[in-house]
């Protein structure tokens, strides 16, 4: 959706800061939907004013593209930490991931509960609580980010019909079908990313789960996990959003009480620590930043050529210093063959030498550069979505090749299509033509419900 660079902010008396600017990628075709998410984005999270959310410190458009100034968190996604905590042997402690879900939760139950200058509820439900958008700095502050899909009073782009918004492993069942969403769908978000840091996936891990939730049956949580901590994720991830905890800040608090038992060090120190010991040493690479002109790549074919030429060449090239004395030859070259000065007659002229003939050198192989093949041109798509009661758990043949199980969003080729589903009874529903056009997006996808 956008493209994120590292910048400094310039003020008066030789004030800076560095920032993150965050620029939406142009797009064709999208009515501007993009534009308003991006917008909204700016607009929710503006109001936002909590420590442990990622700001927004200025919005604006340069070349036709909006673009975002955001606070800039010198650290890491919460879901890189843990793949490298893992293959390093060093997985995130207990008691730092149930710190980190604490303070996910605070500033979740302050998004849910703000309101606008008026005092009316803005009713913000973020929609993508994921480990991605969970960002822990090098000195243990966690941040909350990415408020893009964010649900909230008053956006510019409505959620279409038929459109579920979010990441599927932590999409609660009411978000999956599209239902009524509240404080506690985040909960349930915040509760499959608690069992992610610690067990390396999420509680909703593939298709299958979010089907058997949908019918009815609980997650099944990784047995390795502490009892208490099992309790936690088990009350949160609820299918009946009724029996979750009522809000953010009551889960955080329910994290908070574990912490002593599992961690005994101050969390916000033991959290840099773990991220200085997994994490590479920063690095900044100027001519990569925005603006900068990129150091010229070094060209590897004019020393090849050189190479091919005979060493006989190389031992006749004798090179000089500027001032005129001869350069030391390097060590690992071959000394060069002595030449006797030519004998002289008793006229004083030199007689010419008698040198022993030398093979000329071979010509170096003429350098065949490929011209590059043209590029691909790019494959259009676009998206189809089949859910509904009657298909739930159903498997999906499109084109005669299986593509998993309904409820499911799939991208394909622009064109018709011969979709089909075979329920768990048997019963065939379909074949069906449907046409898939490069209008059907995201936000506006070809549905088949039933």
């Amino acid at each position: 959706m956008a493209e994120v660079w590292l910048a400094t902010a310039h003020g008066e008396a030789g004030f800076t800061r560095r920032v993150a600017i965050k620029q939406l990628f142009p797009r064709d075709g999208d009515g501007g939907a993009f534009e308003r998410m991006f917008l909204d984005e700016a607009r929710i999270t503006s109001r936002l004013h909590h420590a442990s959310i990622v700001s927004i410190l200025d919005f604006g458009v340069e070349d036709g593209r909006p673009f975002q100034v955001l606070e800039l968190v010198e650290g890491f996604d919460a879901w890189r930490l843990v793949k490298w905590g893992r293959e390093q042997g060093k997985p995130l402690p207990v008691g730092l991931a149930l710190h980190l879900c604490a303070v996910v939760g605070h500033a979740l139950h302050f998004a849910h509960v703000a309101v606008d200058d008026e005092g009316a509820p803005l009713r913000i439900v973020h929609r993508d609580v994921s480990p991605q958008n969970v960002l822990v700095s090098r000195s243990g502050d966690v941040k909350l980010s990415d408020f893009g899909i964010a649900f909230a009073e008053g956006r510019a782009e409505k959620t279409v019909g038929g459109v579920a918004r979010g990441k599927p492993a932590y999409m609660a069942p009411e978000q999956a079908v599209r239902g009524a969403m509240d404080g506690r769908t985040d909960v349930f978000g915040l509760g499959c990313v608690l069992h992610a840091l610690l067990a390396g996936e999420s509680a909703l891990r593939d298709e299958n789960s979010l089907v058997d939730l949908l019918a009815g049956v609980e997650l099944k949580l990784d047995p390795s996990l502490p009892g208490p901590v099992r309790e936690v994720i088990a009350r949160a991830t609820r299918r009946n959003k009724a029996e979750r905890y009522d809000t953010a800040e009551a889960m955080a608090l329910a994290c908070t009480q574990l912490i002593p038992a599992f961690l005994a060090d101050e969390p916000r120190t033991a959290l840099s620590q773990w991220v200085k010991q997994i994490s590479p040493v920063a690095t900044v690479h100027p001519e990569r930043s925005r603006g900068a002109t990129p150091k010229p790549k070094r060209r590897w074919w004019p020393l090849a050529a050189l190479a091919t030429v005979p060493v006989i060449v190389a031992i006749a090239v004798v090179s000089r210093s500027p001032g005129g004395e001869t350069a030391t030859p390097a060590r690992d070259s071959p000394p060069a063959e002595r030449v006797e000065p030519a004998p002289v007659t008793p006229s004083g002229v030199e007689a010419p030498a008698v040198l022993p003939a030398v093979e000329p050198p071979k010509p170096a192989p003429a350098l065949v550069v490929k011209k590059p093949a043209p590029p691909a041109a790019p494959l259009v798509t676009g998206v189809l979505t089949i859910g509904g009661e009657s298909l739930l758990r159903g498997e999906v043949f499109i084109d005669g090749v299986s593509r998993g199980f309904a409820p499911t969003r799939l991208e394909l080729p622009v064109g018709p299509h011969r979709v089909e589903v075979i329920g768990r009874d048997g019963v065939r529903r379909g074949p069906r033509e449907l046409t898939v056009s490069r209008q059907h997006t995201q936000s506006s996808p070809l549905a088949w419900e039933e």
